[in-house]
């Protein structure tokens, strides 16, 4: 049988830049798994996303060649997937990789049999051997006789992985009694993973953490804990000031690759946004030298302006660069292109306030391209040129419109039009509590958009929430992060709105919950509807606790049926809030600040306990 590239006609950006490559990739599902089996051929499994720059370099290094397409398409069955458009059967793969190699990430590269299990694996692959690595020119004919004449070692193999993950799940949903032990210890882990220097958790790479913040945030306000509101404080100070904040346009990029938060990878996503938009609307127990309004007006911007659709609803991300062989040169500059921009005044305070240096070698592949940060303050370049601190701030206010003017100008990296409710709810909420700090009505406005669109062409008469919609259609199903992050969204717009529509269509999402997603037995709900028969990796059940960078679905879970018991005092949803904390309360302490969602589910829950006894 002779395959042939079939993504021509999907609705992934990442899949359709694959539309011409001599590779016959096929879309992920039940059917190619059948497929794979009458042709006995493993699975060439690659996920990645449109956002991801080594995904890029390896489509265009590798599945762009002759010579090496011809080799899959021989071998293999090749599938293509993009990890935003199906998270769940990411999380599955990316678990299986992790037991087989210790790592994870993306491009994801797995070889599996044709039932759709892992016997082989990790991330990137160059095209020849490189420096150690082994390349697929010759990995592929290697696996491929492996396959033909050791199957019952591959076989051996994979069922080894799968049981890996079947003990993976057990262990991460242990049940429990409900303890104030459980917030203390994992506070605690946050703490002995500080860099009280630079902020933040652990070294590089560094991510935000925005679960963990939150919940240091909300005790060190509750309890007036000053040692938490100083890990809180100093942590986004110097995100604030690094080139990991977009200083020019507002908002922030994905994570920073280095511990002192300067050099970012460069993607802009939503979920992120929303999160730390959040962080920067909390308030801190002592004043700070941040303007936090500030960063969250700009941010709250990105989301409600760069980032919203026509329709309403907002898209998914923003890519990082504009090609394989770019590295984020839209978002970055020479000395020479900073000068041209500005007048001389202009130019001598703002290359002060952002250290603007000829050769920064802040990008390995463009030394002489900056990575804007603050380095020096409006109060601090006052006092070196004598000039009042309104007289520079206003000079900066005024370099930044022309930067600003001057980066539009330039080729844009894709923004990806795709649309996940999931993402969208964390969004909403962001932006209800923006309008409601920032006392600005166009941020609700923006969500209510964006919740009503969603309602309107993502949401069943019975409640359920579709995952994505593009092209003018809904392209995946509803995941437990769609129904829980979407309906918690609904909440928060009633709290402000007070729309029937919004606390009707949040129950209709709980009812949802417990007949498709609930754990009836032992409690907590899984990440699929239980319901079906999904073949691979994707017929194991997950019930997510972690918090990876968003909340988990567990975590929120709780928190959602809590917050339903407050406004409707059904009991019913408050036993639900309980019986799911409880179903993890084993295992999440293990999990440190990646359960610290859990953790402020929790408090939320021991708030309620005393007015229900």
């Amino acid at each position: 049988m002779q395959l042939e590239n079939k993504l021509k006609n999907s609705s992934s950006p990442y899949l359709k830049e694959a539309a011409d490559q001599p590779v016959h990739w096929q879309e992920y599902s039940d059917d190619v798994l059948k497929l794979a089996s009458e042709l006995d051929r493993p699975i060439l499994l690659d996920i990645g996303a449109v956002w991801c720059h080594w995904c890029h370099v390896m489509d265009h290094e590798s599945y762009s060649d002759p010579q090496l397409a011809e080799l899959i398409n021989r071998l293999f069955v090749p599938v293509k997937v993009d990890r935003d458009q199906m998270p769940d059967l990411d999380s599955r793969y990316q678990t299986a990789i992790g037991a087989l190699t210790g790592t994870g990430g993306w491009p994801l590269t797995a070889f599996l049999t044709p039932d759709g299990s892992v016997f082989y694996g990790g991330t990137y692959f160059p095209r020849t051997d490189t420096q150690g690595r082994p390349g697929l020119l010759s990995l592929l004919p290697q696996i491929a006789e492996v396959f033909s004449k050791r199957r019952d070692d591959i076989t051996k193999s994979a069922q080894e992985v799968y049981d890996q993950l079947k003990e993976y799940e057990v262990r991460s949903s242990v049940a429990g009694e409900l303890s104030e032990n459980i917030v203390k210890s994992i506070i605690s882990d946050a703490k002995s993973r500080y860099d009280d220097k630079f902020g933040g958790f652990g070294t590089a790479p560094k991510f935000f953490n925005a679960t963990t913040l939150q919940l240091l945030s909300e005790v060190a306000v509750a309890e007036g804990d000053q040692e938490l509101d100083a890990i809180v404080k100093n942590t986004l100070e110097n995100i604030s000031r690094g080139g990991v904040y977009d200083q020019i346009g507002g908002g922030f990029h994905r994570y920073s690759v280095d511990r002192y938060w300067h050099v970012p990878h460069f993607e802009k996503m939503l979920y992120d946004n929303a999160l730390m938009l959040k962080l920067y609307l909390r308030p801190l127990l002592t004043g700070n030298s941040m303007d936090r309004r500030r960063i969250a007006r700009e941010t709250a911007d990105w989301i409600s302006k760069s980032m919203a659709s026509a329709a309403g609803p907002f898209y998914a991300h923003q890519d990082a660069d504009i090609g394989a062989d770019d590295d984020g040169s839209y978002w970055t500059w020479t000395r020479e292109e900073f000068q041209r921009s500005l007048t001389p005044e202009e130019f001598r305070v703002m290359e002060q306030h952002f250290d603007v240096r000829k050769e920064p070698a802040d990008i390995a592949g463009a030394p002489s391209r900056n990575v804007l940060r603050i380095a020096l303050s409006v109060e601090d370049i006052a006092g070196l040129i004598g000039k009042s601190a309104k007289d520079v701030g206003d000079m900066v206010e005024q370099g930044r419109r022309k930067l600003i003017e001057e980066r539009s100008r330039r080729m844009s990296p894709l923004i990806d039009t795709s649309i996940f409710a999931d993402r969208n709810g964390l969004a909403i909420s962001a932006l209800v509590e923006a309008s409601l700090e920032l006392k600005t009505k166009s941020y609700l406005d923006a969500a209510s958009r964006s919740a009503d669109f969603i309602l309107a062409n993502m949401t069943s008469r019975k409640g359920k929430v579709a995952h994505a919609y593009s092209e003018g259609k809904v392209t995946y199903d509803g995941l437990l992060d769609d129904e829980i992050m979407f309906g918690t969204a609904l909440l928060d717009l009633f709290d402000v709105m007070r729309s029937d529509n919004y606390i009707d269509s949040a129950q209709r999402i709980a009812e949802v919950l417990l007949d498709e997603f609930e754990d009836k037995q032992l409690g907590g709900f899984f990440d699929r509807p239980v319901g079906g028969d999904a073949g691979g990796l994707l017929a194991n059940r997950k019930k997510p606790i972690e918090d990876i960078p968003t909340p988990s679905g567990n975590s929120a879970a709780a928190m959602l049926f809590d917050r339903l018991f407050t406004i409707t005092d059904n009991r019913k949803y408050y036993e639900v809030a309980e019986k799911t904390l409880k179903a993890f309360a084993g295992s999440a302490p293990k999990l440190g600040i990646f359960a610290a969602n859990y953790a402020r589910a929790l408090l939320l829950h021991f708030r309620l306990q005393k007015a229900v006894r």
